[in-house]
Order: structure tokens, then sequence, then C-alpha cells
């Protein structure tokens, strides 16, 4: 079944091929080089993969933009070609039709071009019966799964050195879905998110980082509406209305990260995050190898850094808090600024363990459902660090 003929606006067109274009890589060849288009009975599929990382996007008779599917069919067409040729067509109907042949004829108004395509019996296809999946699965609010996968997403490696650190554990328990990050030498990050677990489903995975950063961008679009997100052996599937994305999972047991957290600390501050963040930017300016040398004093923080040659900067600024002895500490600047930028309170907490201990950022009030953690610049790394590594 190759021949294909659908009627539809160009708006529609051009903003379901924007979201599967997302998902391909400007390294792929053969069939993964090109977008996969699909007329079923009633709905119009778009889907882009780099193997790792398939999207789909539906577009249905439904919708508010008006399609007629005249004859079912599909095919895979360049993707660089077709994306540039749609964003580039005049508003108005768009006409798609695949001959036997494979020949993709692009018409709209005076305006008509045809592209060699491929067989689609190879491209990753996700079923669309994938609304009557019922097993392993969740369903979240959009806007907080995108929160929850910034806030922690920050932390992973980038190191293939160990692959499984280059992902981030995702795993449900009851009415709690958690997710871990961890570089195993500079710093980690978690979360934890309530959710309505109606179908009692427990489960965990590793999900490759880069794949989630690529998510968050694709899920922008989706609102505060609810995502499903359902899970097997080799992958897991975010579901919206009008889209899937799909993405392979890290093999392997991701290492346990609770005993990197510090049990005990010698000082507590509490500090308004808009300030902090503030203050970190002018001082990483002149920050030399990124480093950045934080003193608290009874009521204040001293951030200092310099560059040979160039000069230094100090800045300082008043605690909200103080609880614990004075310290001093040097950390990696980039990391605490990255840090810092995905944190949505407006106060933070922050807990001293001792030199050789990471620095611990927590939410200032008691509800602690993200934690932070940066070590600190020394010589050799941490040893809380080393089994993990």
């Amino acid at each position: 079944m190759n021949k294909l003929l659908v009627h539809l606006s160009r708006d529609l067109l051009s903003k379901s091929i924007q979201h599967v274009f997302k998902a391909l890589s400007n390294n792929s060849q053969g069939v993964l080089s090109g977008l996969y288009i699909y007329a079923g009975s009633k709905e119009v599929v778009f889907s882009g993969s780099n193997a790792s990382l398939t999207v789909q996007h539906r577009a249905c008779i439904t919708d508010k933009y008006k399609i007629h599917i005249v004859k079912e069919g599909s095919i895979v067409c360049p993707a660089k070609y077709l994306y540039e040729i749609i964003r580039k067509l005049d508003d108005g109907n768009v006409v798609l039709e695949v001959n036997e042949q494979l020949l993709l004829s692009i018409t709209s108004g005076n305006t008509r071009v045809c592209l060699s395509g491929m067989s689609p019996i190879d491209y990753p296809f996700i079923p669309t019966t994938y609304h009557q999946y019922t097993g392993k699965s969740i369903d979240v609010s959009s806007s907080l799964l995108k929160s929850l996968i910034k806030q922690v997403v920050v932390a992973v490696s980038t190191s293939e050195a160990k692959p499984i650190l280059t992902g981030v554990s995702l795993e449900v328990q009851g009415n709690q879905l958690t997710m871990v990050a961890t570089d195993g030498v500079i710093r980690m990050a978690s979360r934890s998110i309530c959710i309505e677990n109606r179908r009692e489903f427990f489960g965990s995975a590793v999900i490759p980082g880069v794949n989630l950063m690529e998510i968050v961008k694709l899920l922008d679009d989706e609102g505060d509406g609810m995502v499903t997100i359902q899970l097997s052996h080799h992958e897991i599937r975010f579901i919206t209305q009008n889209q899937i994305i799909e993405s392979v999972l890290i093999e392997g047991l991701y290492p346990s990260t609770r005993n990197l957290v510090p049990t005990t600390y010698v000082s507590e501050i509490i500090l308004n995050i808009k300030s902090f963040r503030q203050v970190i930017d002018r001082v990483f300016v002149l920050a030399d190898h990124h480093l950045i040398t934080i003193h608290v004093s009874e009521k204040r923080m001293e951030l200092i850094s310099s560059t040979s040659e160039i000069g230094d900067v100090r800045d300082e600024l008043l605690l909200e808090d103080k609880n614990g002895e004075n310290f001093n500490i040097t950390i990696n600047g980039k990391y605490l600024v990255s840090t810092l930028r995905c944190i949505e309170s407006d106060s933070i907490r922050i807990r001293y363990a001792g030199t050789k201990s990471p620095l611990v950022l927590l939410p200032a009030s008691d509800n602690n459902t993200w934690l932070f953690l940066l070590n600190p610049v020394m010589t050799r790394i941490n040893d809380r660090f080393k089994n993990i590594i």
C-alpha cells in the first residue's frame, strides 16, 4: 500500500512536520534520513526517528483544520527537503499524492514539487492502537513533567565512560514518581512528584538524558494537558492527545545514590535564590577554570573569583537565615549556575557537611521534594562518589 492522496492545510502540515523533524539526526542515513507519512481512514500520521528517539504526530480529521483523505497509503520522503519546501509554501490547501513509483507530488496553488521517496517497510512506526494500552502506565500533568525533567537532567554525565550515568533514573512507587541523575563525580539531582497511580503500576527505567532534553522541547506545545507514560522492557513512551514520543532505554542497573547525601551537617544557610543567581552570574565572569570560592560568615555570604593577568571579583549578599558554623568552600561555578537556573523556589536552603562532602541544596520549606548535590573542587575525586564511577 503506497498510493496516497491527501488534501490538508499548509498550517497543519507545517506544524506536524516541525514536531517530528526535531527527532531526526543530521548524521542519519538510509531510511532514517527520511520522514514517514501515513494516511489512514481517519488520520494522517507523521513520524521522525533517529533510532534512539521516535516522534509521531497525528493529524485527525476531527481537527479544526480540514483534512480530506482520498486514498490511504504511506511513504518515506527526504526530510530536509520536505521540511524546507512546506515551510516556504504560501498559506492555503496542500495536496500530497504518491504514485506506484514512490514519487511524492506536493501541490499548492501554482506550485508543484516532486520528491523521490522510499519504502516505509523498515521505518520505525508506533501502532496507532496505543490509546488502548492499559498496562504499565501512569498519567502526569505536562507542565509538571517538564519541570521535573528540567530540574534533574542537568546532572547527567556527558562522558560515555559509564553509559548508565548518561541517563536519568525513573522510578514509580505507589503515588510517587522520582527521577534521579548524577555524573558520578561533581553533582547529583533528585526530585519526586505526586501522581495518580490508578493502575497501581510499579516500575523503573533509565532514560538517555539527551532524549529527555528533546522530550521537554516536544512537550512545550502541550500546555497543561496530561501525558501518559508507558513503560516496557526496551522503551518508554510519552503520549499526548496528538503525539507519541518513544525513547529507547539504557540497559543496566542505575547505581544507588542514597549514600551520597550527607546525613549530618555543620552549617545551614537560607538564601533568596534570585539574589544568589545575580551574584553568581557576576562573579562567574572572572572565574578561571570556573572556580568560585564561597565564604560564609554570621550574616552574609562572600563570593570570590579571579583570572590570572585579568583581575578578580568579590561580591556578597545577605543571608536570610543561618544555623551553625562559618565555612569556606570552592565549587565549580559552571555547574552551580546551571543548577540554580532550573530551581523554581523563591528561597534555597544550603547545607555544608565538611570540606570533603558535597553541598546539599534543598527547598527552603520543609517540603523536600527536590535535592541537588554539588561536590567541592578537590585534588582528587570525593570518596563519596568513588563507588559510583
